[in-house]
């Protein structure tokens, strides 16, 4: 075409503008309204329009990121069954820590009884020599027996010396022998003996039990409301949508995160 041809749909253009020209672009194809308008703001005061800053990405911790998410989605219900496993959790924690205290104790004691009970084993009559049988015979010092006091096999010692004791005083202090019945319920006095040392090792064990069968069925409780709830939400909604399901049930398995992390360190510790 000829210059003239040209420049006639330029002038059109350029009709009604009132300005000077900072920039021109020439391009082989036509421009669309919305590419000249994108090129007008990124060229202008108003860049903000196009990008924008957020503010600085920060490493995520538990008070951020999908645990954050996960918790924020935790029901009512939900709280209710975690506060639950959370106090079954710190029973279970106080009973091991108790247990392996009394147990180290027990060990301490009951290896300063089978020394000094070696020493003495062929002199029986320390038994009935008048002498506090805390002491052995004397032969113990006093830390040594105050030790003792901690020890099951010197309590069960304690008894059988006890019974023998009565016995020698009936009989003067003269040297007896014991019949088959005496012998019958000195065995008895030990056997109760060795039930109470047993018991005393037992207690509060039951509270383990019940967090190694308990805390995964209490859990799963919460798991299981939690993921109904999830549905009849959905339900009543009519959305399904995976990412309104998604909260729900990363929050409902919470539940049972929990209850394992009661009964797994409780099977241990039981063990």
């Amino acid at each position: 075409p000829s210059p003239g041809a040209a420049a006639a749909p330029a002038a059109a253009a350029l009709a009604g503008f009132v300005g000077d020209i900072d920039e021109l672009q020439l391009a082989k194809v036509a421009r669309s309204a919305g590419f000249i308008k994108f090129a007008a703001i990124g060229q202008g005061p108003d860049q903000a329009k196009l990008v924008s800053f957020s503010v600085d990405e920060e490493t995520a911790s538990w008070l951020s990121g999908y645990f954050a998410v996960i918790l924020k989605s935790v029901t009512l219900d939900g709280w209710v069954v975690i506060g639950l496993l959370m106090i079954m959790a710190a029973l279970s924690w106080v009973v091991m820590i108790d247990r392996s205290t009394y147990l180290t104790r027990q060990a301490k004691a009951n290896a300063v009884f089978m020394k000094s009970f070696r020493e003495v084993a062929d002199d029986l009559t320390v038994l009935d020599s008048g002498e506090d049988a805390a002491t052995l015979g004397g032969r113990l010092t006093a830390a040594d027996a105050k030790v003792l006091k901690s020890s099951s096999l010197y309590r069960i010692y304690h008894i059988g010396a006890e019974e023998i004791r009565h016995r020698f005083a009936r009989n003067g202090g003269r040297a007896v022998v014991l019949s088959g019945a005496s012998i019958a319920a000195i065995r008895a006095a030990l056997d109760g003996g060795v039930v109470k040392e047993i018991q005393r090792l037992n207690r509060m064990m039951v509270i383990l039990t019940i967090a190694i069968s308990g805390g995964p069925f209490l859990g799963l409780l919460g798991t299981v409301v939690g993921v109904m709830i999830t549905f009849a939400a959905i339900a009543a909604s009519g959305d399904v949508n995976v990412n309104a399901i998604a909260p729900g049930i990363a929050a409902a398995l919470v539940a049972t995160v929990a209850g394992l992390g009661v009964a797994i360190p409780a099977l241990f510790g039981y063990n």
